[in-house]
C-alpha cells in the first residue's frame, strides 16, 4: 500500500495518477479539499480526509503502508509553523520495511555555486525557507537512522503542469488563455530547467520502487529561457505572444500587501541567475526514464487549465 499525504497538490496529484497507472494501491490523503482527487477513480484507490497534526488519524493512516510520499504543502508563510512538527509526526511512526518519499527543491543550495549542479553541491542557503528545508531534510536522515526506515529525495527544479496553479504558473497559464500578457520573474533571458509535473511524478515512483536512497536530482528535458517557455505556452494557447519580466522592485512592492508574495520575494535569485541542474546520476540509473518535451507537456497542461476555466 501507498499513502500520499497531501495527494490532492500538484505534485501528489500526479504521483497518485502514476501510481494508479502502474496498478498499485493507493491511499491519498487531503486536508480541506478533496476535489482534485475525485477525479482520480477505481477500485485500487481510497481517499482520507487526514489532519497531520491529529496523531491518531495520522497513525491510522499509516497502518499497512510500505511507501508514504510526503507530498504536503501549505503556503510559503506558514511553512515554519506547519512542517517541521508535521514531519516529525510522520517519521517517529516510520520503521524498518517501510520508505518516505520526501520530494525536495534546491532552496537549500542557495545560489547556485557551480553550475550544472550534482547531488554534492554545497547546502548554503541564506534564505529563511533553504535553511528550513535544509533542517528538514536533517530531520528525515536523523530519524532514518534512529528508526531504521529507507528515504529518498528528488530533487527538483520548479515544476509545472497540470493541477500546478500556484502563484507563478497558474497566472501564466490561466493568463495565456485569456490573450493576457504574462509575467515572468526578474529575467526573461536567463536559462532555467523546469520540470512537467508527471515527469517528476513518475521520477518519484521510480525512485520508491527501486530500492534506492538518498538525493537524486531530476532535471526535466532541457534547460530553457523564461521568454521561450512563455511563448512556447501564447502559441499554444493560441493566444497573442506577450510576455514581460517583473523586476524585483515589483515584487517586492506587492509583498507588502500579500504575506505569500513577500515570502516569494526572497526566491527571485533562482530567476536572476542560471538554475541548471546536473542529472546524470539518475538519468544512469534509469536509462528508461524519458522527460516530456516542453511541447507536448505545455500543450497538456494549457488543455487541463482550459477545462478548469471552462
Amino acid at each position: 500500500m501507498n499513502l500520499v499525504i497531501g495527494g490532492n497538490g500538484g505534485l501528489g496529484h500526479s504521483i497518485t495518477q502514476e501510481l494508479l497507472s502502474r496498478g498499485r494501491l493507493v491511499k491519498a490523503t487531503y486536508h480541506r479539499s478533496s476535489q482534485a482527487l475525485h477525479r482520480l477513480r477505481g477500485p485500487l484507490l481510497t481517499l482520507a480526509a487526514v489532519d497531520v497534526r491529529n496523531e491518531k488519524v495520522l497513525a491510522e493512516a499509516l497502518n499497512g503502508v510500505t511507501t508514504v510520499y510526503f507530498c504536503l504543502n501549505v503556503p510559503y508563510q506558514d511553512w515554519y509553523s506547519v512542517m517541521p512538527e508535521a514531519l516529525e509526526r510522520v517519521t517517529r511512526q516510520l520503521k524498518s520495511g517501510q520508505t518516505l518519499v520526501f520530494p525536495g527543491n534546491i532552496y537549500g543550495y542557495g545560489k547556485l555555486q557551480y553550475l550544472p549542479a550534482d547531488e554534492r553541491h554545497p547546502k548554503e542557503a541564506r534564505t529563511r525557507k533553504g535553511k528550513l528545508r535544509n533542517q528538514l531534510e536533517e530531520l528525515l536522515k536523523t530519524e532514518a537512522e534512529r528508526r531504521g526506515f529507507r528515504y529518498v529525495i528528488p530533487r527538483y527544479p520548479n515544476y509545472y503542469g497540470p493541477n500546478v496553479t500556484n502563484r507563478l504558473f497558474g497566472p501564466i497559464f490561466s493568463g495565456a488563455l485569456q490573450a493576457k500578457t504574462i509575467k515572468w520573474p526578474v529575467k526573461l533571458d536567463v536559462p532555467h530547467d523546469l520540470v512537467y509535473i508527471r515527469d517528476a511524478a513518475r521520477a518519484a515512483v521510480l525512485l520508491a520502487e527501486s530500492g534506492e536512497q538518498g538525493e537524486w536530482h531530476v532535471s526535466g528535458s532541457g534547460a530553457i529561457e523564461g521568454r521561450q517557455f512563455l511563448m512556447n505556452i501564447h502559441h499554444a494557447a493560441g493566444s497573442p505572444g506577450k510576455c514581460c519580466a517583473v523586476p524585483s522592485w515589483a515584487v517586492g512592492l506587492a509583498g507588502v500587501f500579500n504575506k505569500e508574495i513577500s515570502e516569494f520575494h526572497e526566491l527571485l535569485y533562482e530567476f536572476e541567475y542560471p538554475l541548471l541542474l546536473n542529472d546524470n546520476k539518475f538519468m544512469m540509473r534509469f536509462p528508461e526514464y524519458n522527460p516530456t518535451s516542453y511541447k507536448r507537456a505545455i500543450r497538456e497542461t494549457i488543455e487541463w487549465f482550459r477545462e478548469e476555466l471552462g
